[in-house]
């Protein structure tokens, strides 16, 4: 699961670049702007992917915000690197949450 969140996160980043060549030939600097965010969302998606079996709260966290700050920046181009990067943390979090509710 970790790979597939990696792989959405470096996704996530090329689509970002290309949106911003593509803004700068354009001269459409807006959505160059935003391909900032979605890059520094990309980049907390990978990092909170290396802990994300952990029990730790922070790695979620960081791919929540991640996929918020990719799809605010990108709205429809980062639909794919978003679905990449939640549906293997759900994938991880249902189990944890459903082991939690069974032991107390």
């Amino acid at each position: 699961m970790k790979v597939i969140i990696r792989i959405g996160g470096l996704l996530g980043i090329l689509i970002s670049l290309t949106a911003m060549l593509f803004a700068f030939v354009d001269d459409s600097y807006t959505l160059g702007n935003f391909g900032i965010l979605a890059i520094i969302g990309s980049v907390m998606g990978i990092i909170g992917s290396f802990k994300i079996e952990n029990k730790g709260n922070i790695d979620g966290f960081l791919i929540i915000i991640g996929i918020i700050l990719g799809v605010y920046g990108l709205w429809v181009f980062y639909i794919i690197p978003a679905a990449l990067m939640l549906v293997p943390y759900l994938w991880v979090l249902l189990p944890k949450l459903k082991n939690q509710r069974t032991t107390t």
